[in-house]
């Protein structure tokens, strides 16, 4: 059995730690460069061992490339609900394929400062998190939408539209040399914060600013929320369908983007709270934690007692 092999699999203390020291040492000289984005690891189909990424040949460059972008703080079975979602969906025929999963750790968030788990661990979540979810995909025996691998990538850039332009612009030659058109895949509360005006002021009118993005054929894969917070799934429709009839034109909106706003529904495992997960660490309630992550992302948790030491109780990063 091979060292990296090893290290996912046993998930031992020891192991942990050198899959954290080797995603920090990438992690820095990312932030040490001039990069706005950069892959950091992959998980393929062929072994579930995280590797450096390595150029994609034609054949495996994929035609759509599915993005999770979050704080993964820890990823959870929200995150693996998303993502299966989409992957796992074997009558969609609205993506190309190959397909391709990106998970995307933002080091700079436009709302939220650093908290509990460091930089470093949340990048090991997401390793782990990964590896699970390409497990789990690889025993779907329907499934024709299984992605030909799974990468680990960082920003610096605080907005989907700028995260999307940073990937377009510096991954294409090595990691996607196909261009593919991304799909971002959030929750219904992320599409009121994408399609906020207030979040654009240098733009006139504000909504222009999207423009780029859904003109370069991106898009989103919205799953409507079951919290009733949020209105019923009805309302939660209708909002999206402001753009579609053109309620928003006036701030920049244009009525052909609902066309690249794919909308699913509700699901409850999507309203899992990465709060809820890091309270019961704290309190030790590990059938929980082990209910609301993935087998390897709730080992690590509980090895490495990433948030014994969190007592805000607020809602982190």
């Amino acid at each position: 059995m091979s060292s990296e092999e090893t290290m996912v699999s046993k998930l031992s203390p020891t192991t942990y730690r050198t899959l954290t020291t080797q995603l920090a040492t990438a992690l820095q000289t990312f932030q040490s460069s001039d990069a706005k984005f950069r892959v950091l690891k992959t998980i393929t189909t062929t072994d579930l061992l995280p590797h450096d990424p390595i150029k994609l040949p034609p054949s495996e460059s994929p035609k759509t490339l599915f993005i999770l972008d979050s704080s993964f703080n820890p990823p959870s079975i929200a995150h693996q609900t998303l993502a299966l979602s989409a992957l796992a969906n074997t009558s969609s025929t609205a993506h190309p394929k190959p397909h391709r999963l990106l998970l995307l750790f933002a080091t700079m968030n436009a709302e939220k400062a650093p908290s509990a788990a460091s930089f470093d661990q949340r990048l090991t979540l997401m390793t782990l998190f990964a590896t699970d979810l390409l497990s789990h995909l690889k025993e779907i025996p329907a499934t024709h939408s299984v992605p030909t691998g799974i990468d680990i990538g960082v920003t610096n850039q605080p907005y989907y539209t700028d995260k999307s332009h940073a990937i377009d612009t510096e991954a294409t030659h090595e990691n996607y040399p196909s261009q593919p058109a991304h799909v971002h895949m959030v929750g219904y509360d992320t599409l009121t914060r994408f399609l906020a005006p207030k979040y654009y002021p240098n733009f006139h009118p504000p909504l222009a600013a999207l423009e780029p993005f859904f003109s370069a054929g991106h898009g989103l894969r919205v799953t409507l929320r079951p919290d009733a917070d949020f209105g019923s799934e009805e309302e939660q429709r209708a909002f999206v369908r402001r753009v579609e009839s053109g309620e928003m034109e006036r701030e920049g909106a244009k009525r052909e983007w609902a066309g690249q706003i794919e909308v699913v529904p509700a699901n409850e495992r999507t309203g899992v709270s990465s709060t809820r997960i890091r309270r019961a660490a704290k309190s030790g309630e590990w059938e929980v934690v082990g209910e609301l992550c993935t087998e390897r992302v709730a080992a690590y948790v509980r090895s490495e007692g990433l948030y014994e030491g969190d007592d805000r109780g607020a809602k982190m990063a």
